[in-house]
C-alpha cells in the first residue's frame, strides 16, 4: 500500500510543480497563455481540434498532466521500494528521472500522440529539462523515499 500511496502523492506533487513551473515561465518567456499550454497537453488527445475546444479542453489538459504524472510517479516508487541504493541517492535519482521523463515523453510519447512530434529549440529544451530536474524528479524522489521509509502504523 505505501508503494501505491508514494507513487500517487509523489505524482501529485510533481505534477503541481510542473504545471505551475510551465503556466509561470512559458507565458513570462514565450507569451503563450496558460489555457493554451493545457490545450496543448490535450492535443495529444484531440488533435488540433485541442486549441479551439476552449476551457474544456485545458481542463482535459490537465487532467491528462496529472495522469501521466501520477503514472510516472507510480513508475518511481515502485522501483525506488525495491532498490534501496535509489533511496539513499534520492536527488540523484530524482535528477536522472526528471530527465528521462522529459525525453521520453518528447521522443515517444509526442511522436505517438495526437499532437505529433515537436523539436523543441535549445531554450525550451534547456527550461524543459531544467523544470524536470528541479520541479518533477526531484522532489517526486523526495516524496516517494518519505512515504517508503515512514513505518506503517501498528506494524512489528
Amino acid at each position: 500500500m505505501s508503494v501505491l500511496r508514494a507513487g500517487v502523492i509523489a505524482g501529485l506533487i510533481g505534477g503541481a510543480l510542473d504545471i505551475i513551473a510551465a503556466v509561470t515561465i512559458y507565458p513570462a518567456v514565450y507569451g503563450a497563455k496558460p489555457e493554451r499550454i493545457l490545450q496543448s497537453i490535450a492535443a495529444g488527445v484531440e488533435g488540433r481540434a485541442a486549441y479551439e475546444g476552449g476551457a474544456a479542453s485545458a481542463i482535459l489538459g490537465l487532467v491528462l498532466h496529472f495522469l501521466i504524472a501520477v503514472a510516472a510517479g507510480l513508475v518511481l516508487a515502485f522501483v525506488m521500494a525495491r532498490i534501496e541504493a535509489m533511496r539513499r541517492l534520492v536527488l540523484t535519482i530524482g535528477a536522472v528521472f526528471g530527465v528521462a521523463v522529459y525525453f521520453f515523453m518528447q521522443k515517444i510519447v509526442l511522436p505517438l500522440s495526437n499532437a505529433g512530434a515537436q523539436t523543441p529549440d535549445m531554450k525550451a529544451m534547456s527550461i524543459g529539462i531544467a523544470i524536470h530536474i528541479f520541479l518533477f524528479g526531484a522532489p517526486m524522489a523526495l516524496a516517494a523515499r518519505r512515504i517508503l521509509e515512514k513505518p506503517v502504523a501498528g506494524a512489528a
